[in-house]
């Protein structure tokens, strides 16, 4: 028997579909805005559990502390949680933030991020607590903070940048040459510009991320101020050929004259644009400094090293071979300028700022929901999973209009496809208004214009489209380099399988349809299992009626409502539906039955007794 689906309803439940969807984004925004606000920091005026020890600078002085924590592998979530976080902060009335680290890393873009939120927020009193490890992107977000503090037995570096994996399960890559020379331009940008503002040894920190910086330890006699030199620097101020051996930074193999390191460039001190970026690496001269050195708005702040300084510097230690990435303990992080003081818990974070509020600000539920729906290898299976229910619901329900039930399920599988990737900014709307245009073109083709046609390729292109849409990266942040095209690639193949199941759950669904629930009670129940049933499918499509139908070709009946094409008609006790093969027919009008398959049963208005078109 056919099934009653007219243009209307069509249009009337996708409206009240795009409806729902969008009380459900505003709804989800409110949620995350009212997270926000509910991180408010107590106000001065409450009672203090802690009173400072010792004196504080002013620098690092706090009475309200934030503590905002970074924990695991950094990525859109983690980036878009932490600029929340940073925000409810500033708005709760913090004056101190502590950025508590506990990561492997993570992607670039989600790095750079938070790097600049620290660097912009109104909140200058910025702390990164390194508990107990600040690898990779780590390394990044605790340079960007205007003090670093360890917890014991603490680490940071290795921050050169990896070919990570889709599927987030840790698996990294070799950067080719020139993918990794792309990339390092920003990254070392990025690392110069927090060397300068917060002052570390600008040729130190380019060890994080590149190899070859082969660096000695040096200190002037009168000042005792500390810095790094490079081989050509080394010459300059002892007029000598620098030590090696045994580096006080060990790495995985030593620089001999059988493997040598190329020496950094020699360049003009004198020169502005030369004292933005100095390179501390053979392959940082030409092209790549002046890059640098563009986007930089600070300037070195390096004593110029000539030959007039020899004798007023001593060598400390010969430091680093350059065979290895930077990785520093917490010995050498206090070695090295990059911290001083050793932090164990909260109390020792309040008396270290003379704060009198402590207040953590972790991830919310939601965000961790979101992680969990849109990173690595669980958001592929879960949305893979939404997506077989979103098309399965949307079959069920066309098939069954005025069901309700099967268009709701359908409603929220699609929320919670558009939403996470909505609010981490990886999707965008047009997402959502292709998968729609997409059902319907498609439901089009199949109600209203049979025979797969230009509205059905149309709309399976849309569909599919739209569906990658909502968890395919957006594209690389550099050009070739990242994991924009394995992100396309795996959401393109999750895509296809999950049509693939909803295709096989759709047959079988089809073919039993009488043995499920409710289900079985919308369909015309026959005498027993046809010959037609067993064949499956293909005999669906066939145009020789089934032996049980209420109407033969011939039968004449009445329109009870308009034929725009599809309605309802009466054939004795049997009030069918009814699709019009000729035209629209009024509701009153006579019918004749010319043809009746399986699903679906054509008419035709007849006037004075005879065909009318």
């Amino acid at each position: 028997m056919g099934f009653r689906v007219t243009p209307t309803s069509v249009f009337r439940r996708f409206s009240r579909l795009a409806a729902g969807l969008s009380l459900l984004l505003a709804g989800s925004l409110g949620l995350v805005e009212q997270n926000a606000a509910g991180g408010a920091l107590p106000s001065s005026g409450e009672p203090s559990t802690n009173t400072a020890l010792t004196a504080v600078p002013a620098a690092r002085a706090a009475n309200n502390l934030a503590v905002i924590t970074i924990h695991g592998m950094i990525n859109a979530v983690t980036a878009k949680s932490f600029e929340r976080r940073l925000k409810a902060a500033a708005d709760g009335g913090a004056d101190g933030v502590v950025v508590e680290l506990d990561t492997p890393g993570g992607e670039v873009g989600a790095v750079l991020e938070i790097c600049g939120a620290i660097k912009r927020s109104p909140i200058p009193n910025t702390i990164a607590w390194i508990n107990p490890r600040a690898y990779s992107g780590g390394v990044f977000v605790a340079l960007a903070c205007r003090e670093i503090v360890v917890a014991p037995s603490a680490v940071m570096g290795d921050a050169a940048p990896v070919a990570g994996d889709p599927l987030g399960l840790g698996i990294i890559q070799g950067l080719k040459p020139t993918e990794r020379q792309k990339m390092l331009a920003p990254l070392l940008t990025e690392l110069t510009d927090s060397a300068h503002q917060r002052g570390y040894d600008e040729l130190l920190v380019q060890a994080f991320v590149t190899l070859g910086v082969e660096l000695w330890y040096v200190e002037h006699i009168q000042s005792g101020q500390r810095l790094f030199v490079t081989e050509s620097e080394y010459r300059t101020i002892f007029g000598t050929d620098p030590p090696r051996g045994a580096p006080h930074i060990p790495s995985g193999a030593t620089a001999t004259r059988s493997n040598p390191i190329s020496p950094a460039p020699s360049t003009d001190q004198t020169d502005a644009g030369a004292r933005k970026f100095v390179p501390a690496f053979a392959d940082g001269a030409g092209e790549l400094q002046k890059q640098i050195s563009d986007n930089l708005e600070t300037s070195s702040q390096r004593p110029v090293l000539t030959e007039a300084s020899r004798g007023q510097w001593r060598l400390i230690h010969y430091a680093t071979d350059g065979n290895a990435l930077l990785t520093l303990s917490e010995t050498d992080m206090k070695l090295y300028g990059f911290a001083e003081h050793t932090i164990r818990n909260d109390a020792e974070l309040k008396s270290f700022t003379g704060a009198q509020n402590l207040r953590r600000l972790d991830p919310t539920w939601s965000e961790d929901l979101v992680d969990f729906m849109t990173q690595g290898l669980s958001g592929l299976v879960v949305r893979g999973v939404l997506i077989v229910i979103f098309l399965m619901a949307m079959f069920i329900e066309m098939s069954m209009p005025g069901v309700g039930l099967p268009g709701a399920v359908a409603l929220l599988a699609l929320a919670g496809l558009i939403v996470p990737p909505l609010l981490i900014g990886a999707s965008a709307w047009w997402a959502l208004v292709a998968i729609l245009a997409g059902v319907l073109l498609l439901a089009v083709e199949v109600f209203i214009l049979p025979g797969f046609g230009v509205p059905g390729f149309i709309g399976l292109l849309l569909l599919i489209g739209g569906l990658v849409a909502t968890f395919a990266s957006p594209g690389q942040l550099f050009p070739g380099v990242g994991k924009g095209n394995g992100d396309l690639m795996w959401a393109g193949t999750t895509v296809l399988l999950a049509m693939f199941g909803a295709g096989v759950g759709a047959y079988f669904f089809s073919r039993y349809t009488h043995r499920f629930p409710i289900a079985g009670r919308l369909v015309l129940a026959g005498g027993g299992t046809s010959s037609a049933e067993k064949e499956g499918m293909l005999s669906a499509m066939a145009t020789t009626p089934p032996s049980d139908a209420p109407v033969k070709v011939g039968d004449v009946g009445v329109a009870s409502t308009p034929l725009r094409p599809s309605g309802t008609a009466e054939f004795g006790e049997h009030l069918l539906d009814v699709v019009s093969d000729f035209g629209f027919v009024e509701a009153g009008a006579e019918v004749r039955v010319t043809s009746v398959s399986k699903y679906r049963i054509g008419v035709e208005a007849v006037r004075n007794g005879r065909q009318h078109a």
